[in-house]
C-alpha cells in the first residue's frame, strides 16, 4: 500500500474500509469485495481532492453514498466541518456509525434529499462523485453557495465532462478539469463563481 496518509490517517481508513466490507455483506452499500479494491477505486480515486481543500473550510459532500469522499475528508481534515448528504436512510446509518466509531467530530450527517429551496446553509467547498451532471449540481446547491464557494466534482473521462461544461454558464462560472493520473479515466472538475 503507498504511504499517502499519516500513520494515524491510515489506521482510521482502514477500520472505515473494514466497517464498510462488513455492513456491505448484509445491506450493499457498494459493489467492492475486497479492501485492497476499496483501498484503490474509493480511497485513492478520491485523495486527490482533499490536497485541495484548505483549512476550516466548510465543506457540504453532497450524495454522499459509502463514504467517499464524505468520511476520507473527515478523517483527514479534522479542522474543517464536513457535512455528509445523503437521502438513503441505509447508507446515513453506516455514515453515522462510522463517524461515531471512529469519533469523527467534525462530521455532520444529513439524512434528505437535495431540494432547490434547501435550507441546508452556506458552505465554502461542495464535492460529489457520481452524483449528477455538473449543471444538475449547481442547480440543486445554488442556496448553499456564496461567492467565494467553490465545487470539487469527481468526475470520469473528459469527452462526458466537455458535454456536461457545454450546459453551465461561461459568464457566471469559470472551471478547471485536473486530470488524476490513474488506471481508470478520473478527472476532478474546479468550478468557481466568476461574477
Amino acid at each position: 500500500m503507498p504511504k499517502v496518509f499519516s500513520d494515524e490517517q491510515e489506521n482510521q481508513i482502514k477500520k472505515f474500509i473494514n466497517l464498510a466490507l462488513e455492513f456491505n455483506k448484509t445491506h450493499n452499500i457498494f459493489s467492492r469485495e475486497s479492501f485492497k479494491e476499496v483501498y484503490k477505486n474509493d480511497v485513492l480515486d478520491c485523495k486527490p481532492i482533499i490536497e485541495l481543500i484548505k483549512k476550516n473550510e466548510n465543506v457540504l459532500d453532497v450524495g454522499s453514498g459509502s463514504g467517499f469522499p464524505g468520511i476520507l475528508l473527515s478523517i483527514t481534515k479534522p479542522d474543517n466541518k464536513i457535512n455528509l448528504l445523503e437521502s438513503n436512510s441505509k447508507k446515513c446509518y453506516f455514515l453515522r456509525k462510522v463517524s461515531h466509531e471512529l469519533n469523527l467530530k467534525n462530521t455532520n450527517i444529513i439524512n434528505k434529499t437535495i431540494s432547490k429551496k434547501n435550507q441546508l446553509g452556506k458552505f465554502d467547498i461542495i464535492t460529489s462523485r457520481a452524483f449528477a451532471t455538473i449543471q444538475k449540481t449547481i442547480n440543486l446547491t445554488k442556496t448553499n453557495t456564496h461567492k467565494n464557494t467553490k465545487y470539487l466534482l469527481l468526475k470520469g473521462k473528459i469527452s462526458n465532462i466537455r458535454k456536461e461544461l457545454k450546459d453551465i454558464n461561461k459568464n457566471k462560472f469559470r472551471y478547471e478539469i485536473i486530470n488524476q493520473d490513474t488506471l481508470k479515466e478520473r478527472n476532478i472538475v474546479l468550478l468557481c463563481k466568476d461574477e
